[in-house]
């Protein structure tokens, strides 16, 4: 799991989210469906992408769905009982763009209307080192989805740490996190550090790693009706990183 970048996180919808989207007040509307945007922009970009659409193309549906979004109400038929919100918008977007080629619209999409910023050029270099063979749109999606739910994940983790004045600690620490493995000799190299001993060292990155295990849960319930469900849905943020 080494494909952690700061511009890569996008924050898992939590169905509160989505809710809120749909209040009357305009501000508190545009707010949240601004929100859901820079959620899922990259997703979805790369989702087009693979689909066969140019950059621009694809940068345009993007803008233009979620214009939708607002003007046509899309999202008021959505519920957690319905299911999960990534599933909704991959079916939607893919709907909005065969409805789009039937019309065959001169006019430019969404109006000239921006409701965030896509930087083109920057979402199509992160496009060209995504995984190419037997990664179908669909595939590709998920695992953009479960890369940023781990990153969410790690940037909680981070934030918690940091109001402890533990930040440098976790940072030492972190790579535990992702499945590398520290030797002896590093956990002695950072006892001496922080004047620990090894075996402090070693209890503190058991810890880091159940908070993480934790918080990973807490983030994926957010998006799932029963928690009864929890489980499955990591284990399907795995099987997304496998591909």
């Amino acid at each position: 799991m080494t494909d952690f970048k700061a511009n890569d996180e996008f924050k898992t919808t939590h169905w509160s989210l989505v809710v809120s989207s749909r209040e009357k007040d305009s501000v508190t509307r545009r707010d949240s469906l601004g929100e859901l945007c820079e959620a899922y922009w990259y997703p979805l970009f790369a989702y087009l992408r693979r689909k066969g659409h140019g950059p621009e193309e694809a940068a345009d549906y993007v803008q233009s769905f979620f214009v939708e979004l607002i003007d046509k109400d899309f999202l008021e038929a959505v519920s957690p009982e319905k299911g999960r919100f990534r599933w909704f918008l991959m079916s939607a977007i893919k709907r909005f763009v065969g409805k789009d080629k039937e019309k065959q619209s001169a006019q430019k999409r969404g109006g000239g209307l921006k409701l965030f910023s896509l930087n083109i050029d920057d979402a199509e270099q992160r496009y060209q080192t995504e995984p190419v063979d037997g990664w179908t749109a669909e595939k590709l999606f998920d695992r953009r989805w479960a890369l940023a739910v781990l990153q969410q994940a790690l940037a909680q983790l981070r934030r918690e740490q940091e109001e402890k004045g533990k930040l440098d600690l976790y940072l030492a620490l972190q790579s535990t996190l992702t499945g590398i493995q520290i030797t002896q000799q590093q956990y002695e190299e950072i006892a001496s550090k922080f004047e620990m001993t090894p075996a402090a060292v070693k209890v503190a990155a058991l810890r880091l790693r159940d908070k993480y295990r934790k918080t990973l849960q807490n983030i994926v319930a957010q998006t799932v009706v029963e928690s009864d469900r929890v489980d499955d849905e990591l284990d399907e943020l795995l099987a997304a990183l496998r591909g």
